[in-house]
């Protein structure tokens, strides 16, 4: 998918779940929740020289949103070539090592792997928390950051999993792959768009149901986290995912 789509569906995904919360978490909380998000939803990208991740700007994106996205996407490059020069390359190369094969870099390769991003988050707030010692900065919002960023990442993953390239989950283990049928780009597809709304509309329930009915964060916390991936499923279903038949 593009850029703009992948933070759309992320930051929406995002706002789902945090959004029961946000009456009683911490706006700096929140905040840190949907920056890590906004970063990871564009991070498995940094294995392709022309991603939005190198750019400092998301193009697709207008009006408020957009400027607020775009403001944000200035620090896109710091982190995209972190994670290729700092964490990719070097585990291409360990990985080749103890698999024992040659390593092509290509996209959605290890940066599209479930392995790959969890490596990947775990080494870049290991990064972080060595900048953040070194300044004197306190290090108790950055596991929440990590947290986001990996969540982040895999929704980068199930949405390539919906296009027809698809990605291999298990890779460098596997080469197996999942695809679907939405493509990224064509005037007539409107799939992430309209999912993108549903996600932001839910969003925007869980924020208003407490002026409406008498209930909890942690009720409301309890269906976003059944409705969000059943919403997603839903998603999988219409975008027709598939395992990929491997021919001989």
């Amino acid at each position: 998918m593009r850029g703009d789509q992948h933070v759309s569906l992320s930051l929406a995904t995002a706002g789902l779940l945090i959004a029961p919360w946000a009456p009683v978490l911490d706006p700096a909380l929140i905040a840190v929740l949907l920056f890590g998000t906004f970063i990871g939803s564009l991070a498995p990208d940094a294995d392709a020289v022309d991603a939005a991740i190198f750019n400092g700007r998301i193009g697709g994106i207008k009006g408020k949103k957009g400027q607020v996205l775009n403001g944000l996407a200035v620090v896109l490059p710091i982190f995209g070539y972190t994670i290729r020069y700092l964490i990719y390359y070097p585990l291409s190369l360990i990985f080749s090592l103890l698999l024992r094969k040659s390593y092509r870099h290509r996209h959605r390769g290890l940066l599209h792997s479930f392995a790959g991003v969890g490596l990947t988050s775990l080494i870049l707030g290991g990064y972080l928390g060595l900048i953040l010692t070194w300044l004197g900065e306190p290090l108790v919002l950055l596991p929440a950051f990590g947290c986001a960023f990996f969540v982040g990442c895999v929704l980068h993953l199930v949405e390539d999993s919906c296009t027809p390239a698809g990605i291999a989950w298990l890779y460098p283990f596997s080469r197996q792959r999942v695809a679907g049928r939405i493509r990224a780009e064509g005037d007539f597809e409107v799939r992430p768009t309209a999912f993108a709304i549903v996600l932001a509309a839910a969003a925007a329930g869980m924020l208003i149901a407490p002026f409406l009915i008498t209930t909890s964060p942690e009720e409301l916390g309890r269906l976003a986290l059944v409705g969000t991936p059943v919403i997603w499923l839903l998603f999988v279903l219409v975008s027709r995912v598939r395992r990929e038949r491997r021919h001989r």
